[in-house]
């Protein structure tokens, strides 16, 4: 066997093969080539929605409801400027049942590896059920629900399972589990 050419576990090996690796990492580190070693190529597209939150059993003030959205949107990674604005209520700081909110923000979407510029990304697994995160309760089984009609759509997602039955004026139990691409620095509270 000559110098250019051994065995490998799959077949033969020669030097071509090698230099070739050696181009497409000399590439890679001129920047001329993106890499995603930890990830998957991703793209910000910009999203807005109102959520015209109609609860029986739990009702929030506006700041309240602002919270618990600006909290579901980072634990599936929207951009870091995401915006939630919420109107509606009657009295400062009391709960409100026509309490609404307007959110803005970008969702992170896998693209071709040939997209330039792109984020890197990674399907990574969420689960919203009473204390996952910590910040949810029993009582948010409406709130759950309706984010997973009108906001979650807007992300990319996968593997959607679990159940949601939410009974007005009871405190039901829920679990909806599922994949969403989402920044590799993304940071997610618990």
């Amino acid at each position: 066997m000559t110098a250019g050419q051994r065995n490998c576990a799959h077949g033969r090996y020669d030097g071509m093969s090698g230099k070739i690796v050696t181009l497409v990492a000399a590439l890679a580190l001129a920047g001329a080539m993106p890499v995603y070693a930890d990830g998957d190529p991703g793209s910000w597209q910009p999203q807005k929605t109102e959520l015209d939150y109609m609860g029986f059993t739990t009702t929030y003030s506006c700041d309240g409801l602002q919270s618990k959205l600006e909290m579901l949107l980072r634990q599936l990674g929207a951009s870091s400027d995401a915006e939630v604005q919420a109107y509606g209520c009657d009295r400062f700081n009391a709960p409100s049942k026509f309490a609404r909110a307007s959110l803005k923000f970008a969702t992170l979407h896998p693209v071709a590896s040939d997209t330039d510029p792109a984020v890197p990304g990674k399907w990574r697994t969420v689960e919203f059920s009473p204390r996952r995160p910590f910040a949810l309760g029993y009582g948010d089984c409406e709130l759950i629900e309706q984010f997973r009609d009108k906001v979650l759509p807007l992300f990319a997602t996968r593997e959607l399972q679990g159940s949601i039955h939410c009974v007005p004026h009871q405190l039901n139990s829920y679990s909806l589990k599922f994949q969403v691409f989402a920044p590799i620095t993304a940071a997610h509270s618990k």
